[in-house]
């Protein structure tokens, strides 16, 4: 009988002390009132007119670029987005905070790839951003691409801003400084009544399984001790 409580106590331990750990992220972005906004998941209709493209095209376009976040101004001139990718440098740093002198000078190095760019270390909501700016000219005239580029749960996270002009666009610094990019907080474990009574049965088939097995080698060495005397 003690074999049997020692296992339900042992099985119980590893069972209390499991804990979930959240991984992952949550941010909020409050771009101005003309701009229409999406995010991955959502309904894609009203914004894939907007951009004359289809609903399969645009959530094709969202799963290869990495697209978490798309909002797109009344005029169709200028577009905010938010993407994230996974490298071995965001795996490896975590998170921005964990960066020294000497690592963030790398990450800029990294991500701003143009000598010709100016790149700035900025902070917005407690966090630090490295912030690329360069403008450029084509056939449909000049416009600036406004990147602001950080690491977060392990990946690296770039908001970009595109508008017609020679400079940033106040909307697109507006929606930056409104742009709240968190990692979640661990979560302890919440059971409900289900989850209770699953891990009770659980506890209780383990118990009896070990009590099984316990009771075999106990079987198991009462014969050979008997085959012993015998041969004695």
């Amino acid at each position: 009988m003690k074999y049997r409580i020692l296992a339900v106590i042992i099985i119980l331990v590893a069972l209390i002390s499991i804990t979930v750990s959240a991984t992952g992220y949550e941010y909020t972005i409050t771009p101005s009132d003309n701009f229409t906004a999406v995010k991955y998941g959502d309904d894609l209709s009203k914004i894939s007119k907007k951009l004359n493209m289809s609903n399969d095209e645009l959530n094709s376009y969202f799963h290869q670029s990495g697209l978490l976040y798309l909002a797109v101004s009344e005029d169709n001139q200028t577009q905010i987005k938010l993407s994230a990718f996974s490298d071995n440098f965001s795996s490896a740093a975590g998170d921005i905070s964990n960066l020294d002198s000497q690592a963030l000078t790398e990450f800029v190095s990294a991500v701003n790839k143009d000598a010709e760019n100016n790149a700035d270390i900025i902070e917005n909501n407690g966090r630090k951003f490295v912030c690329v700016k360069n403008t450029r000219k084509d056939s449909g005239g000049v416009y600036t691409v406004t990147q602001y580029i950080t690491i977060c749960d392990n990946q690296t996270f770039y908001f970009a801003g595109y508008n017609p002009g020679e400079d940033t666009a106040d909307e697109i610094t507006l929606a930056f400084e409104s742009f709240n990019l968190q990692e979640k907080a661990p979560e302890t474990p919440n059971y409900s009544l289900l989850s209770t009574l699953i891990i009770a049965g659980i506890v209780i088939f383990a118990s009896l399984a070990v009590s099984m097995i316990i009771g075999v080698i106990k079987v198991f060495f009462k014969n050979h001790k008997e085959q012993l005397n015998n041969e004695i």
